[in-house]
């Protein structure tokens, strides 16, 4: 597959949403903002021959709880609260973010189009979850997380550590 492939994919998609001017800049980012609030990136990566595509979902509070980083944690977790996608912190601006990867070889316009909605449905859901963080109460003393002890001598596994 190649740059061409992607720049008639991103083509065929706008029409599709209705955008028919949808193109990738000559570094092959484009950038798509919906109802003036989330910003989507559609980028090809021609190191991987794919497309990658982004949302920021919003910035984390300053000092999140537990839960907050456990739930995020948890819906990486064969991707079942993240809609497919990855969720992933940006380190310096402590923004997270929510990102797709897809072959370009297993991509349709279709296929991009259902990632693009999933993408969307799922980046406003943790927004909100973020918003709702950020509304929270702070306690005075953040909650420590702590780290169940194992309930199983790894001794009885009859396994070998290598």
């Amino acid at each position: 597959m190649s740059r061409t492939h992607f720049d008639s994919l991103l083509s065929r998609v706008g029409e599709l949403i209705g955008v028919y001017d949808l193109a990738a800049d000559s570094d092959g980012y484009c950038l798509v903002r919906i109802d003036d609030q989330l910003d989507l990136s559609i980028e090809f990566s021609e190191d991987a021959d794919s497309a990658i595509l982004s949302a920021a979902c919003g910035v984390l509070p300053e000092l999140p709880s537990p839960g907050l980083l456990a739930e995020i944690l948890g819906a990486n977790y064969y991707w079942i609260g993240s809609g497919g996608g990855t969720l992933a912190l940006h380190g310096h601006s402590h923004t997270l973010y929510l990102q797709f990867r897809e072959p370009l070889a297993h991509l349709d316009a279709a296929r991009l189009k259902d990632l693009l909605e999933a993408l969307v449905i799922n980046a406003e859901a943790w927004s909100r979850k973020l918003h709702d963080a950020a509304d929270a109460p702070a306690s005075s003393t953040p909650a420590q997380a702590t780290v169940p002890a194992p309930t199983m001598d790894p001794l009885t596994l009859h396994a070998m550590r290598v």
